[in-house]
């Protein structure tokens, strides 16, 4: 399964202006398409005040190697308190630079362990489960217009063809008698 996970790398341009804000990066170690800088902020005011000046810094800086990688980097916000919902609107549904995913009301802010599960879910959908399921035969049911599809030819010749064209006519013919009925 493709994961998330903390890669090495330098992102002291980041760290350097913005000191008390801490980031990390997590790319896909397998494909290396994906790669996602999150900021520890310290409040959800001084994500507000910081975010444009983050992604301005990641769209002149961050260059990721492999080609694809440059359109998917993520930009994960995570703060302690609850950030304003129209802010938290406004900066996920900023496409420049990067995609946005704010994580507030965190509480404490999250451990390196922690955040690769949360941006695992939150980006790759780590918790969902494929679950086969088999379609449910029903037997009593009677369709009213069975007697005028049964049998219908399933092949490309043109007596085939024409022989479908007759029983979408009967369809149509069923239809119309139906609709004009009174209730």
């Amino acid at each position: 399964m493709v994961a998330l996970s903390k890669t090495a790398y330098d992102l002291g341009f980041l760290q350097s202006e913005f000191k008390n804000v801490r980031f990390e990066l997590f790319s896909c170690d397998q494909l290396q398409f994906i790669n996602c800088i999150v900021c520890w902020f310290g409040s959800s005011g001084e994500m507000a005040a910081s975010w444009k000046a983050i992604q301005s810094i990641v769209s002149l800086k961050f260059k990721p190697g492999a080609k694809f990688s440059r359109w998917n980097i993520y930009l994960v916000m995570l703060c302690p308190d609850r950030l304003d919902i129209r802010e938290k609107y406004v900066i996920e549904n900023d496409r420049y630079a990067a995609r946005k995913v704010v994580l507030d009301n965190q509480g404490e802010n999250p451990t390196i362990e922690m955040v690769e599960k949360l941006i695992n879910v939150e980006l790759l959908g780590a918790d969902l489960k494929l679950q086969e399921t088999l379609p449910k035969f029903q037997a009593g049911i009677k369709l009213s217009i069975a007697s005028l599809i049964k049998n219908a030819p399933v092949d490309t010749t043109s007596k085939s063809k024409e022989k479908r064209g007759e029983i979408v006519n009967k369809l149509i013919e069923y239809y119309r008698r139906d609709e004009n009925k009174e209730s």
